[in-house]
């Protein structure tokens, strides 16, 4: 077993992100830059490091993220490990259904078509997930699209069970923990158009709407997107079990679990810059011992961690 150390990381910016967004309504424009070069300033050794070592990487392949259309999809089989992660998932979920009640899957009591499985910390006794989620082509290809070694910010298995409602993340909207992020959807069942499947917009569609219409938070509707001739561009994430996508969520006009008819079940994953201006709603925090994982550097910094006798990076 493996003893690592956590890597000192900048101060936690949710409670001034919260105020600027949220309470004073500033633009993300002017708050992400300002917040993340904050947190960049204060950890500048790391900054530096994480940008060097994504400069380095070699250019990635099949998963590499087009910086215009901000997702790439991908098919069952393709991503390495991904079967037995789909097996991991779906025991979960199973023993979570037999030992616990409905409302004892989410913290957020009104979004009951989005249910937690596992959430956050709940993957730290979940290391061969861990070790998936931080495998070499997945976080290459983050690392690659982001410009730097990002963190693993958070991690959800949600369960989206049949529903007739259309509110909060059910309609079209932009995430806003940083200004590009990369959040990973993996089907766990065969998905199809019944079940509420993701569903986004390419990101220089997004941000021409985005643009025109001045938006800066909130939802927008479906009748926008059509009157902006953009509906048939929509990408639905339909498919078996281990298809998915690479989605920049924060540039991608998107929404999923929309009056599904059939259960669905979806391995997500995120990645955030290590000095982004707010944390993951579902962080991850990683301890200090992973047992039958062997991590190299770059895992390692994903994880926020580092070799206890080693160097602080």
């Amino acid at each position: 077993m493996e003893t690592l150390k956590p890597i000192r990381q900048p101060v936690r910016g949710r409670t001034l992100h919260r105020l600027f967004w949220k309470k004073l309504g500033l633009k993300r424009e002017i708050v992400h830059p300002a917040l993340s070069t904050l947190k960049g300033l204060a950890s500048p050794v790391q900054w530096v490091q994480r940008r060097r070592l994504a400069q380095e990487m070699s250019p990635v392949g099949e998963f590499a993220i087009p910086q215009d259309q901000g997702f790439v999809v991908f098919g069952p089989g393709e991503l390495p490990g991904v079967e037995d992660a789909i097996e991991r998932c779906r025991a979960i979920f199973e023993a979570a259904q037999e030992s616990s009640r409905r409302e004892d899957f989410s913290f957020n009591p009104n979004k009951g078509f989005l249910l937690d499985v596992l959430t956050g910390k709940g993957f730290r006794e979940e290391p061969e997930l861990v070790s998936f989620m931080v495998s070499r082509p997945i976080l290459d290809a983050a690392t690659q699209y982001l410009g730097t070694v990002p963190l693993l910010a958070g991690a959800a298995v949600w369960w989206s069970p049949p529903n007739d409602s259309a509110a909060s993340s059910q309609l079209f909207h932009l995430d806003n923990e940083d200004w590009k992020q990369v959040k990973v959807f993996i089907n766990l069942f065969d998905t199809n158009e019944e079940m509420g499947p993701f569903t986004l917009l390419p990101a220089d569609l997004s941000q021409r709407i985005v643009s025109e219409d001045g938006h800066v938070r909130g939802r927008i509707s479906d009748e926008r997107l059509e009157a902006a001739g953009a509906s048939d561009a929509l990408r639905v994430l339909t498919g078996p079990p281990g298809s998915g996508a690479f989605v920049d969520t924060a540039r991608c006009l998107h929404y999923g679990s929309r009056g599904n008819r059939q259960e669905r079940l979806v391995l997500m994953f995120q990645f955030l810059r290590f000095h982004s201006p707010t944390e993951s709603t579902f962080r991850f925090p990683v301890p200090r011992e992973f047992p039958q994982i062997e991590l190299d550097p770059v895992q390692k910094l994903a994880l926020g961690l580092r070799d206890a006798a080693g160097a602080r990076p």
